[in-house]
């Protein structure tokens, strides 16, 4: 099997790290100064302050076009690899979504008219149509690299 494209994309937004750092600090500080430390607080602090930010600095989505289709993943999440066959595709297009407005955000959401979105950062997507009806939504930063490899498998 040869592999055509691959992207891998993180949560590397600059209002995420300030976000996400931004309120480990708060936890950490606050927690610190109360002085007097339960269980509450300790699972407070190991949630906020160490899992989600270790949480944003992993996730990631996986995308590869090959021979055998399109194949994602978001590790550590969605940690199978799943892969839309050419044969299952009614059409795959590129289009411009508006994350916080259409999805709510960025992630694995559900997008309004369009189905499940996987999405890490920006707004271009690429739309896979299934033969039945159902949608998956694949967000890439370098889609006209990958459209052109879409092109040459399915036409």
């Amino acid at each position: 099997m040869s592999l055509d494209y691959s992207e891998t994309q993180y949560f590397r937004h600059p209002a995420v790290i300030a976000l996400v750092g931004g309120t480990a600090i708060i936890t950490w500080y606050a927690t610190l100064i109360q002085g007097d430390i339960g269980p509450l607080q300790i699972f407070i602090l190991a949630m906020v302050g160490v899992v989600i930010p270790l949480l944003f600095a992993v996730l990631r989505l996986e995308t590869r076009v090959s021979v055998d289709g399109i194949t994602y993943r978001m590790p550590p999440i969605v940690l199978k690899e799943r892969t839309i066959r050419w044969n299952e595709l009614e059409a795959v297009d590129l289009i411009t979504i508006r994350p916080i407005r259409d999805c709510g955000g960025w992630g694995i959401r559900y997008c309004r008219g369009e189905g499940i979105t996987y999405l890490v950062s920006g707004n271009q997507v690429i739309r896979c149509t299934f033969k039945n009806g159902g949608k998956v939504l694949l967000g890439t930063k370098r889609s006209d690299e990958m459209m052109k490899t879409i092109r040459s498998y399915f036409s």
